[in-house]
């Protein structure tokens, strides 16, 4: 079995295996990440970085950069224009809940680092035992919302990644969104925190440390739906990614928007 990892979040969060602990080599890269500044492409240090191949995008219609402490943290999706969706591992450092106050998403921007606008969190929520967590932003986001399905993607199915994680295990990051091209090999696997996942492998691009919280879109009639959120990866980034099925908790996220 390939040894996974949940998708590390920029500024280094913790990584994991499926079954436990990930190996010690990834829980150094961790520390290193940690350690390394993120600023603006141009300064002195790198920043960070998107999906390894696939394309870059023109518009990020949908899309929101999660930020802690003004720093590209995981990407996101917004499914309301007070709500933000991402991993629920996105929002902890180790078990250690991060405040509201430090978070902020910037949306309307294809960087993570300028253009579009930068909103602050009121408040936030996660799902027991799946990788989902809601952001509650404290003024809109005045964006276009992504729509989300009824019903899970079918095996065999073409979707898309987008997000802003790094373009290999170990590569200085970039700062434009970008789409890899995915395809469903399973529906009823499980994310890190043993919710349903859908499996995927890249037909033109993986998702990599920093795509964490990301959406997993299917076109249906030419629209885009939700059907997952990034959770894990295989180890190095190379093939397989898990992630936490969207219509699975489809009721909660509207119960969610409908009493916080």
């Amino acid at each position: 079995m390939k040894r996974l990892t949940a998708v590390f979040q920029a500024t280094g969060g913790a990584g994991h295996t499926r079954g436990g602990r990930i190996a010690r080599a990834a829980v150094l890269l961790a520390a290193l990440l940690v350690t390394a500044p993120l600023v603006a492409p141009g300064s002195a240090a790198a920043a960070p970085a998107p999906i390894i191949g696939g394309e870059t995008q023109t518009d990020a219609d949908g899309l929101a950069a999660v930020l802690i402490d003004g720093q590209y943290n995981c990407s996101g999706s917004i499914v309301d224009n007070y709500w933000v969706l991402t991993a629920r591992h996105c929002i902890y450092s180790g078990s250690t809940r991060i405040a509201d106050s430090r978070i902020s998403v910037r949306v309307k921007s294809i960087y993570y680092y300028s253009g579009g606008g930068v909103v602050n969190v009121a408040d936030s929520r996660v799902r027991t035992n799946h990788d989902i967590a809601m952001l509650k932003l404290n003024r809109s986001a005045n964006a276009q919302p992504v729509r989300l399905p009824t019903a899970t993607t079918k095996v065999g199915a073409t979707t898309y990644a987008f997000g802003w994680g790094r373009t290999c295990s170990t590569c200085s990051p970039s700062a434009i969104l970008r789409r890899a091209t995915q395809n469903v090999t399973s529906i009823n696997d499980t994310d890190y925190h043993g919710g349903r996942a859908i499996r995927t492998t890249g037909l033109n691009g993986d998702s990599c440390f920093g795509d964490s919280g990301g959406p997993l879109f299917k076109l249906v009639d030419g629209l885009r739906y939700q059907v997952g959120v990034l959770s894990m990866v295989s180890s190095g980034c190379t093939g397989t990614a898990y992630w936490a099925t969207v219509p699975e908790s489809r009721d909660w996220i509207s119960d969610v928007m409908a009493t916080v």
